[in-house]
């Protein structure tokens, strides 16, 4: 054997034993990421109860619609003239069919707030016939919560929105009138003080 064939031999060898140790004393990091085998869904949101037992429909259609009208002006006649209840029913019922909310509702409401005193105004600046606060009437598209026919747009589709929220609740949304309805679902619930609240519109809305 001459002297280039045994150096191309012993390369060859090296090279074998070189390969066969590339491995040794590898292990899988301990903490390497591992991957879900499903997908990770979101934190599911607060639970609101469903609309309770003997609560009232508060949709549009649930109490006849716009028939409601000559009931609703004839319990406002109560406490305003003719002429103010007039207007005020004749703009209930109207923005409550825009907003598919129980007009009886929304009267029950504003009687509570108000007495349906379009001029009311709260010590914390809230105004007109549902008390509605400056910043609060402003996200609504109320520019004079004084003006009747604003200040009606303006809380039926703000107790609307409340409706929604709490999923037909007419209990919590009412609560949520008061308290606001971040405190609602952070509490599941309302104070005893909101109860009576609740409790007092609730026996209006059957009187009217």
């Amino acid at each position: 054997m001459d002297t280039t064939t045994a150096v191309v031999i012993f390369i060859f060898v090296i090279s074998i034993f070189s390969g066969m140790g590339n491995n040794q004393g590898y292990h899988q990091p301990a903490n390497r990421p591992t991957f879900p085998t499903a997908p990770v869904t979101a934190p599911s949101p607060v639970a609101v109860p469903s609309p309770l037992p003997g609560q009232p429909d508060p949709t549009f259609a649930s109490v006849g619609g716009a028939a409601t009208q000559p009931a609703i002006q004839n319990y406002i006649q109560r406490y305003r003239s003719s002429d103010q209840s007039l207007a005020i029913s004749t703009s209930l019922v109207r923005h409550a069919e825009t907003y598919n909310m129980n007009p009886k509702l929304v009267a029950a409401l504003i009687a509570r707030e108000s007495k349906f005193n379009p001029r009311a105004l709260s010590s914390s600046g809230a105004g007109g016939l549902g008390q509605l606060l400056p910043s609060t009437a402003k996200g609504l598209g109320v520019n004079d919560v004084f003006d009747i026919d604003q200040n009606a747009m303006g809380t039926t589709r703000y107790f609307r929105s409340l409706i929604d929220r709490f999923k037909g609740n007419v209990n919590f949304a009412i609560a949520g009138y008061l308290e606001g309805p971040n405190a609602i679902l952070r509490n599941n619930g309302y104070s005893t003080r909101t109860g009576t609240y609740v409790n007092d519109i609730l026996t209006i809305y059957n009187k009217i």
